[in-house]
């Protein structure tokens, strides 16, 4: 089965909530693996340490708060 979205990120921790507001999932902080990925056990976005592809364009980076 494909991920629901890959993200390349250049952290060895990502948190992942879903991406939609109130309709998302909690906020989980994940660690990516020795392989450098790891899937969300909720809504199966994988994440991918990185340079995206470069046919694939940059994940948006959420506002800081």
């Amino acid at each position: 089965m494909q991920p629901f979205e890959t993200i390349y990120v250049d952290e060895n921790t990502v948190a992942c909530n879903g991406g939609g507001g109130p309709l998302g999932h909690p906020r989980v902080y994940l660690n990516l693996s020795v392989e450098g990925k790891v899937e969300c056990p909720y809504c199966s976005r994988l994440f991918i340490r990185g340079p995206a592809p470069k046919n694939e364009p940059p994940a948006p980076r959420p506002p800081a708060s």
